[in-house]
């Protein structure tokens, strides 16, 4: 059987890069896009606005949480932090002497720019799932939700 792009899919170790390959495209291509848009509309950087979508959803949160849950190494959300606590986007919600412990919550400026960009980033995913059906999209979900236990698993 072979793919749109006339690849075998047959064998299952080339499958294997071929999903590898497609994954890392696609989070480029992605990344670049929406990197431009809230650069655009925001006057932030991809790394900010993750933060500011993920404390939006999840309330406040230490950068050790942060960081697991955005994938972002120690000294790039502390430099992503800093950035944002000098543009006065995050504030910290109480201190217990520790500041690994420390959590952040969004200000009033940084829930201000999460409406501003929220809406324009809903319609970026609406577009590019569009092509997919309800299941696909399901599928793909439930698939990679596999692939990110996998990864966990290999990396612990």
């Amino acid at each position: 059987m072979l793919d749109h792009d006339g690849i075998s899919m047959e064998d299952d170790g080339e499958l294997h890069s071929l999903i590898s390959v497609k994954l890392n495209v696609v989070n480029v291509k992605i990344s670049r896009q929406i990197g431009q848009a809230v650069q655009a509309r925001a006057n932030l950087r991809l790394p900010e606005w993750r933060i500011i979508s993920l404390l939006s959803t999840s309330g406040a949160m230490s950068q050790a949480d942060i960081r697991s849950n955005i994938g972002m190494d120690k000294g790039q959300i502390s430099r992503t932090v800093k950035t944002m606590m000098a543009n006065e986007l995050l504030s910290f919600d109480g201190e217990d002497g520790q500041s690994r412990n420390v959590r952040l919550c969004l200000t009033d400026k940084g829930r201000e720019v999460h409406l501003r960009v929220d809406s324009m980033m809903e319609e970026h995913k609406a577009k590019v799932l569009a092509l997919l059906s309800h299941d696909e999209k399901q599928s793909l979900y439930n698939s990679l939700l596999q692939i990110e236990k996998s990864v966990d698993g290999w990396l612990s």
